[in-house]
């Protein structure tokens, strides 16, 4: 059986920093996630909205941070919400029930549905295993970003087009058990 890694940063280390600062001037900081009830994955824009109308506060824009050590970085769009006290919250549920996350507030990053921000990949050292994960991930975001519907966040994938992803999907499996 398959399971995805958690790639939830353990701490936030020098190499962590440098990749975060090559995207936005403001610093990394854990949050709790906690799910709006109802809420959609890959939703957060709206997931975020709908709490706001519920409870006040407002949106942070940003990027949530994922880590595979010796493998590779990425940063994912993302917002998050920040309660009356100033508390930032991850209002979206996340891959395995994850309980925190690591997000890099960047107040450019502001969420247009019409033309999503790319995820941004850097390669975790010089391996070629490194170099061909970030390669992979570009590609497949790639592939996604190509196959999605205009102004929504559908995404239709014909047969070549999951033979692609597929193919995508497998070598990074085994790139993560090397």
């Amino acid at each position: 059986m398959q399971t995805t890694p958690n790639t939830v940063p353990g701490s936030i280390t020098s190499s962590i920093l440098e990749f975060c600062r090559s995207i936005a001037p403001n610093e990394p900081a854990f949050i709790i996630s906690v799910p709006l009830r109802r809420s959609a994955t890959s939703f957060c824009f709206e997931n975020v909205d709908r709490k706001i109308a519920k409870n006040g506060g407002s949106k942070v824009f940003g990027w949530a941070i994922w880590h595979i050590p010796d493998r590779y970085f990425e940063a994912e769009h993302h917002a998050v919400w920040r309660n009356k006290n100033g508390g930032l919250i991850d209002v979206s549920p996340q891959m395995g029930q994850r309980r925190r996350m690591l997000f890099l507030p960047d107040p450019s990053a502001v969420y247009d549905p019409k033309c999503p921000l790319p995820n941004i990949l850097a390669p975790d050292g010089t391996s070629p295993e490194a170099l061909e994960f970030v390669q992979l991930g570009n590609q497949r975001n790639a592939l996604l970003t190509r196959c999605r519907i205009p102004g929504s966040a559908e995404i239709r994938l014909f047969d070549a087009d999951q033979n692609e992803l597929a193919a995508i999907d497998r070598r990074i499996q085994e790139l993560l058990i090397v």
